[in-house]
């Protein structure tokens, strides 16, 4: 409500003949805020023409528009860190580097990537569909261009952004420092520079456009389809990813079965184990798997045991049936459970212990 002084002063400027910019220039030359004079001049007019000043609807709320913004920001967060992820991984597939690469992570890369795929697949289409919303009341409510809380958010994003953007950098340049080959490191390096850089800059640009009323006001067609094409550009950078993803992981039915024959090479390992448990305490070998202290475990996908054949002393076979060929593992401790597919046999001594395969997740050749 305007103080009764500041309208008191209006009424009679304006009937003295004053403009109202004269008046709204003279108030503001005194100190008063000009949101408080333009309320001042709008009680002025309720007086005068008997009724009360229309509010504009549908604007919204603080509430809603902080939800929208966050819910936009953080899909984006989302769409973009599984981007990043699934074109890391498959640089270091295309391009193997064996002085730095682990086998240790070969079953990890391949959960990695279609996590990246899931969160690109479920986060896109809603940041689009939000983003697209959020567009949709800026253009139709300018007004909220200029809100204190939205540009708090957008700094907020493009601190992150560029922090984002200055870490995965350092990361990149430590690896390449750390002996990474120079192809790994410019791919990388791309990536960082394509993806945190084009969010940042972009979001920036849009800020400092919303923030210049002039350019708002006579650039407003420019901005709309300049956030069209950044959409489909957004969309085919996506899809472009995901078609070498699928390629690099493979269907569902692939993915069971690969599990399904990690599961086979865990359970062998564990039947191994109970049964140097009976050689350590007899010094012999049993007959059969069911004489073991606990049932031993069946194929996860068939539900039969697992064959099992006693050979000279301690040694033994234990026999399973694969789903798919392994690919060859370099490290001496991990070469014992390679196998092909179908029918394979592991030669094993009850007097020995080898390592445990759950570490190095043989995955398939094909």
């Amino acid at each position: 409500m305007a103080g009764t002084n500041i309208l008191e002063f209006i009424e009679r400027a304006k009937a003295g003949g004053a403009s109202e910019q004269a008046v709204v220039g003279m108030l503001t030359a005194r100190g008063w805020p000009e949101k408080e004079v333009y309320e001042a001049l709008a009680a002025h007019y309720e007086r005068v023409t008997g009724m009360e000043i229309p509010r504009r609807g549908g604007s919204g709320t603080p509430a809603k528009d902080a939800f929208f913004h966050l819910l936009m920001f953080w899909t984006l967060a989302t769409w973009t860190f599984g981007w990043g992820a699934l074109a890391f991984l498959l640089i270091e597939h295309w391009l193997p580097d064996r002085v730095t690469a682990s086998p240790y992570n070969q079953g990890f890369d391949l959960s990695f990537a279609a996590w990246a795929m899931a969160a690109m697949i479920v986060a896109f289409p809603i940041f689009l569909l939000v983003s697209r919303s959020v567009l949709r009341a800026e253009r139709a409510h300018p007004e909220k261009l200029n809100a204190p809380l939205r540009k708090w958010l957008w700094y907020l994003v493009l601190v992150i952004a560029a922090a984002v953007f200055i870490g995965d950098l350092i990361a990149v340049l430590t690896r390449f420092l750390s002996g990474e080959v120079t192809a790994l490191f410019l791919g990388k390096a791309s990536v960082v520079l394509v993806l945190s850089g084009g969010v940042f800059f972009y979001y920036f640009g849009r800020l400092r456009r919303s923030e210049d009323s002039d350019t708002q006001v006579a650039g407003s067609l420019v901005v709309g389809s300049r956030d069209r094409w950044m959409a489909l550009f957004s969309g085919l950078v996506v899809v472009a990813l995901l078609i070498p993803g699928f390629w690099l992981v493979g269907a569902p039915g692939r993915q069971r079965a690969l599990r399904a024959d990690q599961k086979r090479l865990q359970d062998i390992d564990m039947v191994s184990g109970r049964i140097r448990n009976v050689w350590n305490a007899s010094h012999k070998l049993p007959e059969r798997l069911d004489q073991l202290p606990e049932p031993a475990p069946a194929d996860p996908v068939s539900g039969a045991g697992y064959e099992y054949r006693v050979k000279a002393g301690s040694q033994y076979e234990l026999c399973a049936t694969f789903a798919k060929a392994s690919l060859p593992n370099d490290l001496p401790q991990a070469r014992i459970w390679t196998h092909p597919a179908g029918r394979y046999c592991f030669s094993l001594d009850a007097t020995s212990v080898q390592d445990s395969p759950y570490p190095y997740f043989p995955m398939p050749s094909d």
